[in-house]
């Protein structure tokens, strides 16, 4: 649990009050965030990975106006005393947004519905962003570079020290190679600024209508199928904990996506990227295997990050295998 004078610490910097009340917001993978209640309001205090800058903060007060104009709505940012939108203590970056009252955010499973209106709002964002005139000044290398994952990969095969974990994830290192290369993505869509994490989580829903879109740190220019084949990956898979593929989840999103977006992207298009996407992050848990320094470590359900990972790793595999059965 977060210190709560350091939470106090960081409240009066915004002149946000007393902290009363703190809940721990799990959803995050990467960043840690805390819903506070004090004598003025509820906010939402934001602990950035280290892998960010305060560059991501300049971003989004880039963008924030111009997608609550065009009715994609994001929590504002708030400023402290001096003007400044983050505080960096024991040298970590803080921020601070309003809390948007929602029902519980959904970081487990869709229904129908939902998974129609989160499609719809992606693809909205898609059409908005098309027309934005802006590249993120942060950039989080090799983020989504599919090929730039892989040779990350490589590094630690050729690496001695990593002997004993290599042993132990060959199959699955045969299995991402062997198949990733049949799905990179040969799109003449135009590049455009592209969420870069459209988890369900990072949708606010209010009596099953999407009311604000989270977390734009990931934001890149990229293909739009980039963004969709991630949504699909992570929202059609059952939860908790399962490879199991719901394709009617799958077919809601894709006709709500179609629906509000500039493209009409087929099933067979949709569910290659899907293929790419779920690959690439298989590949990501497996780099983080070795690694252990980029997911946050559910240190209540595993014993190590490299188990963490690489259960993760092998679980994604299967799902893949699952839903390219259908």
């Amino acid at each position: 649990m977060v210190n709560k004078n350091l939470l106090n610490d960081i409240a009066k910097e915004f002149n946000l009050g007393f902290v009363k009340e703190i809940t721990d917001l799990e959803d995050g993978l990467v960043n840690n965030s805390y819903k506070i209640k004090t004598d003025r309001g509820k906010f939402v205090l934001q602990c950035l990975n280290s892998i960010f800058n305060e560059k991501v903060i300049e971003d989004y007060e880039q963008v924030q106006s111009f997608l609550r104009t065009n009715d994609i709505f994001v929590p504002v940012l708030l400023k402290r005393k001096n003007n400044q939108s983050f505080v960096l203590k024991e040298n970590k970056i803080w921020r601070v947004f309003e809390y948007i009252n929602n029902d519980l955010s959904l970081s487990k499973n869709p229904s129908p519905d939902e998974a129609f209106e989160a499609g719809q709002t992606l693809g909205r964002f898609h059409m908005i962003t098309s027309y934005l005139n802006f590249k993120p000044s942060f950039e989080l290398k090799g983020f989504h570079d599919t090929k730039d994952i892989l040779l990350k990969l490589d590094t630690f095969i050729k690496n001695s020290q990593f002997q004993f974990k290599l042993n132990k994830v060959n199959s699955e290192i045969n299995f991402i190679r062997n198949n990733i290369v049949n799905f990179y993505i040969d799109s003449k869509l135009k590049n455009i600024v592209i969420h870069g994490d459209p988890k369900l989580a990072n949708f606010l829903f209010k009596n099953g209508k999407v009311i604000a879109l989270l977390d734009l740190d990931t934001m890149m220019i990229n293909n739009p199928l980039i963004d969709l084949g991630d949504a699909l990956r992570s929202w059609c898979r059952v939860k908790p904990a399962t490879s199991i593929f719901n394709k009617e989840i799958f077919d809601k999103a894709l006709k709500g996506y179609n629906t509000n977006s500039l493209l009409k992207i087929s099933n067979e298009v949709a569910k290659k990227a899907m293929s790419l996407l779920t690959l690439e992050l298989s590949c990501r848990y497996l780099n983080d295997y070795f690694e252990e320094n980029y997911f946050n470590f559910k240190s209540e359900k595993y014993k190590s990050r490299a188990e963490q990972n690489l259960t993760r790793c092998k679980r994604y595999l299967e799902y893949f295998k699952n839903f390219n059965k259908e």
